[in-house]
């Protein structure tokens, strides 16, 4: 069918599916089109990530997940993978650190059973595995039946590192294993969107030692395709751990102690292709009960006036007063049917990209930005406890 009623321009357009047997229109892509959302467990989480408090992660494309020591990557990918698999998707872990517990799997609610679990060393050795499996999903027909995840990427060693293991020199090697990394990313990209496979990658984050200033991005070791590559990049940081009696403390404090509940985790998107990145929330694991859903969507709510706040008490954007938050902290009905769909409608207003078009979108002057990049501001609320 002709696209533009001039047979020499299809004809020159068409000239191109000779040679690539993916090219088409881009209203019939499937590789550009994501397929889907995973949920990630958290309503703040999903909601910075795919612009939906029901989204989560894009299904069909990788999303790198970022953070320091004892911020619940590992959990989050277990989380991940579970909701995964009760949509129908088979999970495959790359573990480079021997450090995935099947118990722990099971509590979080996987199906261990049915997890291919893949221990390995190399970026190369790594590499190669993932590429000989999704040419395999492509040539057997299986497009968009697995998740892939791999925990971490900073634990992976080029073959030269590993081949000078116990050996007098073991200096790095950081041009080749840039090179190996980027190769890695490279299949996961473009193997990945081919076979519809989505792809969760977790990362160790460091400061960067030449910067005068800190600053709220930090480094990942594997070199600059870390960060290009991805659809999504995630960096998280831990706060304060919180008491059994809503106390925050910090990990000295913490020690010895018997009561402290969890950990507070920050989420800034460094990079999201769907929606506005540089989005904080903030969540909460619990070591008695896991990733509270609900945690943090008070201040989102507030931020994007889905709930108004009046002094210490808040109020509906129609005017119905709610009252003081520990009145309605538990309202489960009302979160759920006033308040969470008001704060859906309100995110995808705010958040999703916009073509500028519209009058008072695009302002006639923009001042010379500040070359220092600011935080955003937090979205930090109160303690909701699970009400699922």
């Amino acid at each position: 069918m002709s696209k533009f009623n001039d047979k020499e321009i299809d004809k020159a357009l068409d000239s191109i599916d000779k040679i690539n047997p993916f090219a088409t229109y881009l209203e019939d892509s499937t590789l550009s089109r994501v397929g889907g959302w995973i949920d990630t467990g958290s309503y703040v989480l999903n909601a910075i990530v795919s612009g939906s408090i029901h989204g989560g992660i894009p299904k069909g494309r990788v999303t790198m997940m970022g953070g320091e020591s004892m911020t619940g990557k590992t959990l989050f990918v277990l989380k991940i993978l579970a909701n995964a698999q009760k949509e129908g998707l088979i999970p495959v872990i790359f573990d480079t650190e021997n450090a995935v517990d099947p118990e722990g799997a099971e509590r979080i609610g996987l199906d261990i059973s049915k997890v291919k679990y893949v221990p390995c060393i190399t970026i190369e050795q790594t590499r190669n595995a993932l590429f000989k499996f999704l040419t395999a999903v492509k040539e057997k027909g299986l497009e968009g039946k697995f998740i892939i995840a791999i925990d971490s990427l900073g634990n992976l060693q080029s073959e030269l590192e590993h081949s000078r293991m116990g050996k007098d020199s073991m200096s790095s090697d950081m041009g080749t294993k840039a090179r190996a990394m980027k190769s890695l990313m490279q299949t996961c990209t473009n193997l990945g969107a081919t076979t519809q496979t989505t792809i969760l990658c977790t990362n160790h984050v460091y400061d960067d030692p030449t910067a005068m200033f800190p600053s709220i991005e930090k480094n990942m070791p594997g070199g600059k395709s870390i960060i290009y590559l991805p659809s999504v990049t995630i960096q998280l940081a831990r706060k304060p751990m919180k008491s059994d009696g809503g106390k925050t403390m910090d990990a000295e404090t913490a020690v010895g102690q018997k009561n402290y509940a969890g950990i507070l985790i920050r989420a800034l998107t460094r990079k999201n292709r769907f929606i506005k990145q540089y989005l904080q929330g903030e969540m909460f694991l619990s070591f008695h009960t896991g990733l509270d859903r609900y945690y943090g969507l008070l201040d989102l709510a507030v931020g994007v006036g889905a709930v108004i706040q009046t002094g210490s008490t808040y109020q509906l954007p129609d005017g119905k007063k709610i009252g003081y938050y520990k009145n309605f902290r538990k309202d489960k009905d009302l979160w759920e049917n006033t308040i969470l769909p008001v704060l859906e409608e309100r995110i995808k207003k705010e958040w999703a990209y916009s073509s500028g078009d519209e009058e008072g979108e695009v302002p006639d002057e923009v001042e010379e930005a500040d070359e220092t990049p600011q935080a955003p501001t937090s979205l930090i609320m109160e303690d909701i406890e699970n009400t699922n």
